[in-house]
């Protein structure tokens, strides 16, 4: 085999290698919740119910639609336990009200229908559903993602974020693990759980009020 051939033989496998790294890498920032799943890096939320066909109704076709409600119920109460479970920030989570507001804009995300009339199927929000239901105002200026960057920290929806003397709340964050793109700002945790940006970044701050980020960190923490 000829050194050319060689290389036509390595570049495949390390693409292979560094897209089965990223598939782990995302996995690993889905997480189950009260009977649902949280993916932090897509920022979504699904939870999923079937519902056996009413053997009373004269075909499966005629017992389908009663089916397809049943588990669309049963999947709502999987997702608003879910949603009243989700970390907004520290001890922190979604008020009452707001879960229901983000229960509006639920979707059905995917559909099975059994042969015998019995439905499986799957309900999800996304995390930019959330953010009328997790901040009071939204102000951002932000035209796009924000990728800030930090060591370590838990995963939470809307974390705060702090330069100098002024603290506001992110709209969302979705997560990544390993390193960050080259113009991502680098950030530290506090003991009150903050996130700090560098000194004289009150202006960025401003901008990210009420807006999303994508933060890159190399560890989860509980």
């Amino acid at each position: 085999m000829g050194i050319g051939s060689s290389r036509r033989t390595v570049v495949p496998l390390v693409v292979a290698m560094l897209a089965h790294a990223h598939l782990a890498t995302a996995a690993s920032l889905v997480r189950p919740l009260a009977g649902a799943e949280v993916d932090w890096s897509a920022g979504t939320v699904t939870a999923s119910a079937g519902a056996a066909a009413d053997m009373r109704m004269p075909s499966p076709a005629a017992a389908r639609p009663g089916a397809e409600r049943r588990a669309r119920a049963a999947a709502l109460d999987k997702l608003r336990a879910a949603l009243r479970a989700l970390p907004l920030r520290g001890k922190q989570r979604l008020g009452e009200k707001q879960v229901e507001a983000a229960l509006g804009h639920a979707s059905t995300t995917r559909i099975e229908y059994q042969s015998n009339g019995g439905v499986v199927l799957w309900v999800g929000v996304r995390f930019t559903d959330l953010v009328a239901s997790a901040t009071t105002t939204s102000t951002s200026t932000t035209t796009g993602l924000v990728a800030l960057a930090v060591g370590a920290m838990p995963l939470e929806l809307a974390p705060l974020l702090v330069a100098g003397a002024k603290e506001i709340v992110l709209g969302h964050a979705r997560y990544h693990q390993g390193p960050p793109p080259a113009g991502a700002i680098s950030v530290r945790r506090d003991d009150k759980g903050r996130l700090l940006l560098p000194s004289g970044s009150e202006t960025t701050l401003d901008q990210l009020a009420g807006g999303p980020v994508v933060i890159y960190l190399q560890r989860v923490l509980p």
